[in-house]
């Protein structure tokens, strides 16, 4: 809905369960809104009970700034408030889970008008979305490196937003001509309900390793989280799933049978609906092969005899990136795209920034950044580079505070495994003393009986990577990590620009 366009005051509320605390005159409204810097004239203002703010301490101020509705959490009284008497207080329950029904009743439920692809897994959203972006056409897409509806580009807080801005989102994209909206799809999102008021069709399931555990506590919970996005399918939805994943298999053999179409992927199991490999490593990626045979055959497909097998070449690298490659053809083709299109569309298609992304240098070296951040993510990268790397691998990483203390001795470990010099630096602390941090990353080090002279710890990042360029060799690689397309470090409460290429870029350029 557009601004200016107006419901009825009380249409918002259509399956949502309420209680009137308080009724003010009738109005038009105008927008909804739960932050209050964000308020006008007719607005309502959610106020939601977050982790860190309380919106209930922004009623005043969202009254003073025009709000004639006020939506809380708490039974309020509203006679505590300055100006109050003309606006109306309402009480729901678990604001958070029905916000989203709200405002796709304000917004004329925008979802039900494009086609939503979600993708879920510890590892490979974000290089999953950009894929499917360049196969699609009028997309929108939305997640970690930011939001895109068509050619606008808009910045992102978290992987999935808030229900409310999703929906705003979602209705922008219908209004400007989209097709598809692509998101990627947190654990965090599936298991508080910021995503409940969706029905997808289609949903990529990845992988799923050890991460988030500092909120869902156990990988069961985990686990559940991230599988809840198959019960949000469409009638004649297609749920795509990696069953080389031991959690993967698990959906599949759970789910396969039922309503919806649910499409196998694998580079392991030649039985899988869609499965693929490696044929060699090129200057700029690699060659794959595809085969659709099964794909076709079971679901009584008239196909080309051409259609069964592609080889090609693509400018990514990597098992991992052949896995989220296989997920995004299931998908397209579950869309209904063809196949010479989507294979066509892959050809063409750059590399994904801070994916494996390589700095151009005169060193003859290969300088890696990448987001990987777990120790799944850390050995998937870590493997590849070792295949195509000549000489040494020098790895820099570290790990973020306030987060699960359980994986850091594990990214350790897991670096072992590739790494011929290791660098433990900060990467977002945040609260937590970052040598404690270190510390705790350099026990899976010792567990490893890794040798003392092949590793360091420097705390400072920018010190950390002039250190790594300083041991580069030719046919030498280093890789960063942790960070990828992020352009920031939180130390304490404070955010400050950080972005590793750029550091990259300024070392070489001898500053």
């Amino acid at each position: 809905m557009e601004k200016g366009e107006y419901v009825k005051m009380y249409k918002i509320f259509k399956d949502v369960s309420y209680k009137l605390l308080q009724e003010g005159e009738n109005f038009e409204i105008k927008g909804i809104e739960y932050d209050s810097r964000k308020i006008e004239k007719d607005f309502v203002f959610v106020a939601m009970t977050g982790s860190a703010v309380d919106g209930h301490d922004f009623i005043q101020k969202a009254i003073d700034s025009g709000a004639k509705m006020i939506i809380c959490e708490r039974d309020v009284n509203a006679k505590e408030y300055r100006n109050a008497n003309f606006v109306t207080f309402v009480q729901v329950e678990d604001i958070r889970k029905k916000l989203g029904i709200i405002a796709s009743n304000y917004y004329d439920y925008p979802q039900n008008k494009i086609k939503i692809v979600g993708i879920t897994g510890t590892n490979g959203k974000t290089t999953s979305s950009f894929i499917l972006e360049n196969i699609l056409e009028k997309t929108a897409r939305i997640g970690t490196t930011g939001n895109r509806i068509l050619d606008e580009e808009f910045e992102t807080v978290n992987t999935t937003p808030e229900s409310l801005e999703l929906i705003k989102l979602i209705d922008k994209s219908v209004k400007k001509g989209a097709d598809y909206f692509i998101m990627e799809v947190s654990s965090h999102a599936l298991q508080i309900g910021r995503v409940d008021m969706l029905k997808f069709d289609s949903a990529i399931f990845t992988n799923l390793t050890q991460d988030h555990l500092d909120f869902h506590k156990t990988m069961e919970n985990y686990f559940n989280a991230k599988k809840k996005i198959f019960s949000m399918l469409r009638n004649n939805g297609a749920g795509i799933v990696n069953i080389d994943d031991k959690y993967g298999e698990k959906i599949y053999s759970e789910k396969k049978g039922g309503n919806n179409d649910y499409i196998s992927i694998s580079i392991k199991n030649e039985e899988a609906d869609v499965w693929g490999d490696i044929l060699n490593y090129t200057n700029h990626g690699m060659k794959i092969k595809i085969n659709l045979d099964n794909y076709f055959e079971r679901r009584n497909l008239v196909k080309n005899k051409d259609e069964e097998e592609y080889k090609f070449e693509i400018e990514l690298v990597g098992e991992y990136n052949l896995y989220n490659v296989l997920g995004c053809v299931a998908s397209a083709l579950s869309l209904g795209v063809k196949i010479d299109f989507i294979v066509k569309k892959l050809q063409e298609m750059p590399s994904v920034p801070g994916r494996f992304e390589t700095i151009k240098n005169d060193l003859e070296a290969r300088i890696v950044i990448d987001f990987a951040h777990t120790d799944d993510g850390l050995l998937n990268i870590g493997k590849t580079l070792k295949q195509i790397t000549d000489n040494q691998v020098i790895t820099i990483f570290g790990a973020g505070g306030d987060r699960d203390h359980d994986k850091r001795p594990k990214m350790a470990k897991a670096a072992t495994k590739f790494s011929d010099y290791i660098i433990l630096t900060s990467d977002n602390p945040r609260t937590e003393n970052p040598i404690k941090i270190l510390a705790d990353i350099e026990k899976g080090l010792i567990a490893e009986k890794y040798p003392f002279d092949k590793y360091i710890i420097i705390a400072d990042r920018e010190k950390a990577i002039r250190y790594g360029m300083r041991l580069l060799k030719k046919g030498d690689s280093l890789l960063i990590a942790g960070k990828g397309h992020e352009t920031y470090q939180i130390i304490g409460t404070e955010k400050t620009h950080f972005d590793d290429r750029e550091v990259v870029r300024k070392i070489l350029a001898g500053k």
